[in-house]
């Protein structure tokens, strides 16, 4: 059984269609189903069910499919292990990376790769937390830029720290009360925004669980009022007054002067966020792997 062959059954498998695989796999639908027929008579079992769509691995299927996973597996690991010898002149890597580490730590770091390991093929996917755990678990990336979680099979080492801030229209009374120099963010005690209107992110995001936490712990519950889905969203409805969020200072420290917004540190609180090089754990973590691992903090 060659690589070609079980990368095959895995894309139908994963597609549920022969049809959808090829296109996937850009080969025609009839080379797929041959060699399709080929392995399955050559193991003297079908892996597919026929007669259901979209296509379900038989029980033989499933196993074929968990073992072809790990063959590919190791196959890239072996790989991995000789250019490591080989200095890494030449190779690929998939890195999984979240929407904010796309935007400001990739640019840190991606150049001085680049310029360090030029023949090495960089493949960036970008996904949201939850989507990043399941590729990683898939061994679908070779590590991630993410923030942990609880998941056992899953390894974490730390490369930066992003301190969370609150974030006010620049007009607001307490604004004008406290005003920043120089990017030198004034106290801010979390009990006199009881009464505001937050800009809160979605459920599933771990800044949301830290900022209402922090609400609790100051002694009362945030009037929300409105959720969205990123940041960069809370921070341009902060400008224009719509109300006040939480705010990772990567985001404030990069927003251009007058800005209309102001930024604050949270009085008696130390808010922020670990991200991550994550990867499967026993995984074999390629040397090119460490140069993720040099950036300086986000400031």
């Amino acid at each position: 059984m060659n690589i070609k062959e079980l990368q095959y059954v895995i894309k139908i498998a994963e597609e549920q269609s022969i049809s959808n695989a090829a296109s996937q796999l850009f080969v025609s639908q009839s080379t797929l189903s041959h060699s399709l027929n080929k392995i399955e008579n050559k193991l003297g079992t079908s892996l597919f069910d026929r007669s259901t769509i979209p296509l379900k691995p038989t029980y033989a299927g499933k196993v074929f499919v968990e073992t072809a996973h790990k063959i590919l597996a190791l196959n890239k690991e072996l790989y991995q292990q000789i250019q490591d010898i080989a200095e890494y002149k030449r190779g690929a890597l998939v890195v999984g990376v979240t929407h904010l580490a796309e935007r400001y730590y990739l640019p840190m770091v991606l150049p001085k790769f680049r310029k360090k390991y030029p023949g090495i093929q960089l493949t960036i996917k970008t996904a949201s937390l939850a989507e990043l755990e399941t590729l990683l678990l898939k061994n679908t990336v070779d590590f991630a830029i993410t923030l942990p979680n609880d998941n056992p099979q899953l390894e974490y080492r730390p490369i930066f720290d992003m301190d969370i801030l609150l974030a006010l229209p620049v007009n607001h009374p307490l604004s004008q009360r406290h005003p920043c120099r120089d990017r030198e963010y004034p106290e801010l005690d979390l009990k006199e925004l009881a009464q505001e209107e937050f800009i809160i992110l979605q459920p599933g995001r771990m800044i949301r669980e830290t900022a209402l936490d922090a609400c609790r712990k100051a002694g009362f519950t945030p009037n929300i009022g409105l959720e969205t889905s990123n940041l960069d969203t809370a921070h341009a409805l902060v400008a224009e007054g719509y109300g006040v969020t939480f705010m990772l200072d990567v985001i404030a420290h990069n927003a251009p002067q007058g800005d209309s917004v102001a930024y604050f540190r949270i009085k008696n609180f130390n808010l922020y966020q670990t991200f991550c090089l994550g990867y499967l754990k026993g995984k074999y973590l390629p040397k090119v792997a460490e140069e993720f691992m040099q950036a300086k903090k986000v400031r």
